[in-house]
């Protein structure tokens, strides 16, 4: 952080007053008098300091899960992002279709995985939020947080583990 930004205004006041009038009723009321003064540089400080914060989250799965976590889980940390699992599609015809699939045995060493739906990957999703079971949050304030940071045209879905 610069130190251009830091102002004691209880310091600044002792010394720019000269050393002959420095009693403390003086500076009591001097206080008094620059007290709103300071009570906005506090607010200016508070600002600028969730500014350089919210310019520090990127895209970058890094920060993002640091964004997360310290929104939602401060102590444990636990929320994850994970990439969208994408496996090659093997498709089984119907009869009707008549193009058979040969699936062959054991000892020709090339199996043929068959997937789900779910673990192909054909959900239109890029990466997962991954967050523990444990750890309270509201859907519609964690998309509007991750929509403010993503990249566009990225998509992603949330899921309790």
């Amino acid at each position: 952080m610069s130190s251009i930004f830091d102002i004691n205004y209880h310091k600044l006041v002792r010394l720019l007053m000269p050393p002959r009038l420095r009693k403390v009723v003086h500076i009591a009321w001097l206080h008094a008098l620059t007290y709103p003064v300071n009570m906005l540089y506090q607010q200016y400080r508070r600002n600028r300091d969730a500014n350089l914060y919210r310019l520090s989250i990127t895209p970058q799965v890094v920060y993002m899960e640091k964004l997360l976590n310290d929104r939602y889980d401060r102590s444990n940390r636990g929320i994850r992002i994970a990439d969208a699992v994408s496996n090659e599609v093997t498709l089984i015809y119907q009869e009707e279709e008549s193009k058979p699939k040969f699936l062959y045995t054991e000892s020709e060493a090339q199996p043929i995985y068959i997937f789900t739906e779910s673990e192909i990957g054909n959900e239109p999703v890029d990466f997962y939020v991954l967050v523990p079971g444990t750890v309270p949050y509201n859907d519609a304030e964690m998309s509007a947080l991750i929509d403010t940071y993503k990249l566009a045209g990225i998509a992603y879905k949330i899921q309790k583990v």
